[in-house]
């Protein structure tokens, strides 16, 4: 057998097995809800990879989902913001949103990457630039080869290489990486504490208006209990009419989602 083909099928062993291995990767995500102001909001990420599956989460979800896997119990549902599964054969994403339920909505994966010719040094890998339009946004990436890992932040995947590091041009949403870690606690990919609802793009978008346009509807036929108290701890009645047109404004004001097409028209 001649050298080159040996060394060429001794790194093909090395990166499939590099592939096989379950993972934690870490992320820093900086975004911006109001477009109008400069205000930015920080979370932790971390993204799962088992099994060939990958689950993208907040920190503190993964810490809450963890602890709710050895047995634990008291902990609700916490942080649902940017939480996705992406499937074995790279075909759908499995979304998650937390309105009055959980809520699941299956989307097919279709990213149509271009590969830049540039090249950088960052967190101390090697690095290529890749650019992509997906869902309004302009997005530049920086993938690294030197980890073979067809994995990113979010949805995004499916670059010779793991995303380490992915901005869109309206600077609202940057993703670093911060971190790999072989050894960590796994878990069910989808280790919530309810079954998800599934949910179609359309329902799903009026399930939201549904909200928007009556957000404490649950605790005013009782169906949540809820106690409101003042600043004294003493019990008081709620103003739902003041709370909803409170919470109105906000959702109106904090309307710059990633997937910026599928931003909702509130009336």
């Amino acid at each position: 057998m001649q050298l080159k083909t040996f060394i060429a099928i001794l790194l093909f062993l090395c990166t499939q097995n590099f592939y096989s291995q379950d993972m934690r990767i870490d992320y820093n995500l900086v975004y911006k809800e109001d477009t109008l102001s400069s205000e930015t909001i920080s979370k932790k990420m971390v993204l799962l990879v088992q099994d060939g599956e990958s689950r993208f989460c907040t920190e503190k979800q993964y810490q809450v989902d963890s602890l709710r896997s050895t047995g634990f119990k008291g902990f609700a549902m916490t942080d649902h913001v940017f939480d996705v599964v992406k499937d074995k054969q790279n075909r759908s994403s499995r979304y998650y949103y937390l309105l009055s339920d959980v809520y699941k909505l299956t989307d097919p994966a279709q990213l149509d990457w271009k590969i830049e010719k540039e090249v950088a040094k960052k967190y101390g890998y090697n690095c290529q630039k890749a650019t992509l339009n997906y869902k309004g946004r302009d997005w530049e990436a920086w993938f690294t080869q030197d980890i073979p890992l067809q994995e990113g932040p979010y949805v995004f995947k499916g670059l010779p290489g793991l995303i380490v590091e992915m901005e869109d041009k309206s600077n609202s949403y940057k993703f670093s990486f911060s971190g790999l870690k072989k050894d960590f606690h796994k878990m069910d990919i989808e280790g919530f504490s309810s079954k998800p609802m599934e949910i179609s793009r359309n329902n799903l978008k009026k399930a939201m208006l549904d909200y928007y346009n009556d957000p404490f509807r649950e605790m005013k036929t009782g169906n949540v209990k809820a106690k409101f108290k003042d600043q004294k701890g003493n019990d008081i009645e709620p103003n739902f009419k003041e709370m909803t047109k409170n919470t109105q404004s906000f959702l109106k004001k904090n309307n710059n989602p990633i997937e910026l097409s599928e931003a909702i028209k509130y009336p």
